[in-house]
């Protein structure tokens, strides 16, 4: 056993690394409108500043404005989550703007004015060879103008942002732009009624995101909060025959909704894979017989050779140096494949390093098994691995063991 784990290791250090990224802040492509709500409960500002983050490090003008109120705080945040505010706007990379001084420095809301700015901001972010504009909007509960959501409504919809044909700073994949507004003193009806006007105005594409929609959308099912789910390796025992996999939907979706990058190892044909190939957020690692080295074949995947235990460690490495400081989340669901091709010895002592890589407290991970699949004591001993463990059958989501 001993010289089988010097060989497992020695391998592992001869592998070809890899860079490791996980996707896009809140699922967003470059070049796509969205607009998003929040209230007071959500932490607005780690969505923020991951967005605003994401865009500096890609080479993007950042724009952010926000409400009045918010001013001190806004930069305090900003430098809680490592932008370094001055720097960037010293350097031009970022602009920010409260409410009041960008759309009504001289008490109006005058129109042609502040979209001829925003034109002019466009213009200028492309001829200083930016790679792209991002745009961030915190229109607050619209109190700047007294609440008269409509008068912005007709800012967004007015005609000139729409470039004529060869332009080509206006739209396209030059600007990415999220437009953001507090919905706590609202009924639902105002908010359908906002959501439906700005979804449906001139922009391609507007794509809606509630920031509180998916804060607990896992831990939710076993009662706990996001702050419990944090640090924890579950083993998900599931039965095929259900939707298991709207389960690692919800877990996907909370780790998106608190801004913390996940990956997820399954294969290309997995249903996993199928229930979650459209979510940016996710990068996915899919293993494939007929590769010898790890391929991208996008931003958001890699082909990794199938079963190469040395392979899957090194991605797991890479991903964990690239975001050291920050809560990782990871979804394994490749442990029946790993049992059935290299058998349950070396699937144990992959699982020990695995776990042994993933002992931080930041770093929260689901590893899927399919219990109905293998004997009972391997699936007793593999069991024994986990201090947290879940089940999901027909009775749905079920807490068996907790440490």
């Amino acid at each position: 056993m001993l010289s089988f784990i010097k060989e497992f290791l020695r391998r592992m250090e001869m592998q070809p690394s890899f860079r490791v990224e996980a996707g896009s802040v809140l699922s967003m492509r470059e070049g796509e409108v969205a607009v998003a709500t929040y209230m007071s409960t959500a932490d607005k500002m780690k969505i923020f500043s991951a967005y605003i983050r994401e865009g500096l490090e890609k080479g993007d003008r950042v724009d952010y404005t926000y409400p009045e109120e918010n001013g001190e705080i806004v930069r305090a945040k900003l430098e809680e989550h490592e932008i370094d505010v001055e720097k960037y706007e010293r350097t031009g990379a970022l602009i920010m703007n409260n409410l009041t001084e960008y759309y009504m420095p001289d008490g109006n809301f005058d129109l042609d004015r502040v979209v001829k700015e925003g034109l002019d901001l466009r213009a200028e972010a492309k001829r200083k060879g930016y790679k792209r504009a991002r745009e961030l909007i915190d229109v607050g509960d619209f109190s700047f103008i007294d609440g008269q959501w409509q008068k912005y409504l007709e800012y967004w919809n007015d005609p000139r942002w729409g470039a004529p044909p060869g332009v080509g700073i206006l739209y396209g994949p030059f600007i990415t732009e999220l437009t953001v507004f507090n919905v706590e003193s609202m009924n639902e009806a105002q908010v359908g009624d906002i959501l439906k006007a700005f979804g449906g105005g001139t922009y391609p594409h507007t794509k809606s995101i509630d920031l509180l929609e998916n804060e607990e959308a896992f831990s939710k099912r076993i009662n706990i909060t996001h702050e419990k789910l944090l640090g924890c390796k579950f083993l998900l025992e599931f039965d095929p025959t259900f939707n298991y996999e709207r389960v690692v939907e919800d877990f996907a979706k909370e780790a998106m909704a608190n801004v913390e990058p996940i990956f997820v190892f399954t294969s290309k044909t997995s249903s996993i894979h199928s229930c979650l190939a459209e979510e940016l957020g996710i990068k996915f690692f899919l293993s494939s017989v007929s590769t010898s080295i790890p391929k991208s074949t996008s931003k958001n995947t890699v082909i990794l050779p199938a079963n190469n235990m040395p392979l899957i460690l090194d991605a797991l490495s890479k991903a964990l140096e690239t975001y050291g400081d920050a809560n990782v989340c990871f979804v394994f669901g490749i442990l029946s494949e790993l049992l059935t091709s290299v058998g349950q010895e070396r699937t144990y002592l992959f699982l020990h390093h695995a776990l042994d890589l993933l002992a931080s407290e930041k770093v929260t991970a689901m590893f899927l098994f399919n219990t109905s699949a293998h004997e009972p004591q391997v699936t007793s001993s593999l069991k024994s691995l986990f201090g947290n463990q879940l089940v999901y059958g027909k009775n749905g989501l079920e807490a068996v063991k907790t440490s």
